[in-house]
Formats: structure tokens, sequence, C-alpha cells
């Protein structure tokens, strides 16, 4: 139980728990995965250009694409790249972010990608999707087979800025019979940040403490958030609202200067109490356990 408690403030405030991992960690994505990862992030820099050939060259000549939208399912290279181009021809300049969850290799040819997906349209509010992506490789080559799409629920709401999440201002408490986190969540000057200080100690000695910071980007149009630790760890974190839940795409570098990510979800139950939880870890390409979901409450019940 001391571990799982543990994992609450230590993840939220950049993954420092990571370093304790014995395991020798590799160098970094196999061959195949970083050729993929590349592919991805080309896809996103061809959508931002607004090119729809460039787009459409990363699909199959079979590929197939299901709107979640519109349920319309859009079959072959070609008939792909025409919806990009008519998508394109309306105009708003629409700009893609894509947060990868998970990339996994089920054989030499074939991988599953899962991951996030936003795009916005000038001071539109940004639309969020989850995805699946299958990709396959032929001739030497990996290209996208297939992709379905989610929308999220309560995507729009991001326009609100931090007064979503004003729910977090307060006194925070998790206990169990090996260790303690105290959580402090204040608001700063003029209401334009908040700040989470926390502190950790545990019944064998161990003590730590740091500091969060959480913003609204007007740029980007999004949450993001900035954490730092008395072990030396820092890190930082994209926010996307789900419903009632946050996912927070968080990257940090650990006091032994590797490289973690993982992403973590806030989940609101009542003005008193919500979830956390963390999944997609990984230190410098290893995958790690995800944490299940653990409970914290409001120190003294009602705020």
């Amino acid at each position: 139980m001391m571990r799982t408690t543990i994992c609450l403030t230590l993840a939220l405030c950049g993954g420092t728990l990571a370093r304790a991992q014995d395991k020798k960690q590799p160098s970094g994505p196999s061959g195949d995965e970083a050729t993929i990862r590349r592919s991805v992030a080309s896809f996103i820099d061809a959508f931002n250009r607004g090119d729809a050939k460039a787009l459409a060259a990363h699909w199959a000549e079979e590929g197939i694409y299901l709107n979640p939208q519109t349920g319309e399912r859009l079959a072959g290279r070609e008939e792909i790249a025409k919806a990009y181009a008519a998508m394109f021809a309306e105009g708003g300049s629409p700009k893609l972010s894509v947060s990868v969850d998970s990339l996994r290799l089920l054989d030499d040819k074939v991988a599953v990608e899962e991951g996030l997906a936003t795009v916005r349209r000038g001071d539109e509010a940004p639309e969020n999707d989850s995805y699946i992506a299958i990709h396959v490789k032929r001739d030497g080559k990996w290209q996208l087979e297939s992709v379905r799409e989610t929308i999220l629920p309560g995507s729009s709401d991001e326009s609100s800025g931090l007064a979503d999440i004003a729910w977090m201002i307060g006194r925070w408490h998790d206990e169990d019979d090996a260790s303690a986190i105290e959580t402090v969540c204040e608001w700063t000057a003029n209401k334009t940040f908040m700040t989470r200080s926390f502190k950790i100690a545990t019944k064998d000695g161990f003590k730590m403490s740091g500091t969060q910071v959480i913003g609204w980007d007007p740029a980007e149009r999004r949450i993001r958030s900035w954490v730092f630790d008395s072990v030396g760890g820092f890190g930082g974190g994209e926010w996307t609202r789900q419903g009632d839940r946050w996912l927070i795409k968080a990257t940090s570098t650990l006091p032994d200067g590797k490289k973690a990510t993982s992403v973590q979800i806030i989940t609101k139950i009542d003005d008193d109490s919500f979830t956390w939880q963390s999944i997609g870890r990984e230190v410098d390409g290893e995958l790690l356990p995800n944490v299940a979901p653990i409970t914290a409450v409001r120190s003294g019940g009602a705020r």
C-alpha cells in the first residue's frame, strides 16, 4: 500500500518514482517503432501545412477511415485525399496536435497506435478525439491501414480556462499505515495560476516535497502544468478534458537524467474527493505497469 500511496504525488510531480526501477533501461524505441513515430510526426506536419496530398501518402492504398461525427466510411487513399482537400478548402487553418498513449508492435508487419488528437480552428473551441490507428508494413514502408476515432464528451468546455478545475483549491490528504501525503492547492494573484505544494512522509523516514504550477495557455487554448520536486525531478503536462475527468500528457526528467512519460487521469467524484491514476508509463522507452486509481479526500471534509 505504501508504494501505491506514494505513486499519487510522485507521478503528479514529475515521475520521480521511476528512479527506483532496478531493470536496465534500453536506449530508446526499436527501429520499427521509431520509424512509426517519425511517420506520426510527419503526418501532423502535413496536416498543419494543409497538404492533402502529403497526408494521403501516409495511408495504404486500401486504407479505411471512419468519421466519428457523421459515421461515414472513407475507403481507399484517393477517397481519403479528397476528404482532406475538402476540409482544408473550408478554411480556418485547422491545426492538429497528437498525444500517443501507446504504440504496440503485434508482429514485424502490424502495429497498433492509440492516443488523443486535438484539432483547433482559430478561436473556436478545440475538438478532442481518442483514436485507434492500425499501421501495416508493406514493401518496407509503414502506412495507415485504418483509423477509428471517438469524440470525447465535454471537449468544447476547455475554453473556460481554469474555472473547471477550481474545485481543486484547498487542502487534500491521503494516508495509510506506511505513509502520508499532504497537498495544498492555492490561487496565485488575480487567479491567473494555481499552485499545488505537496509533502510526503513515510514511516521509514523518507521525506520529499515539491511544487506544481497550473495555468491556462491562451495560445494553445488548453491547461498546462509544470512541476519541480525536492530530489531534482522536474517536468510538464498538457491537460485535455473528457467529461468529469482530465487526461494529462506528462513528460519529465528524473534526477538520474532519464526521461519519463505517462498519461495521468484525474476524475472528480465530488467537491471533496477525486481519483488519480497513471497509464501508458514509460522510462527511456521501457513500458512500466499502470497505476490503479487512487482516491484523495479534502482535509476536514467540506470546503
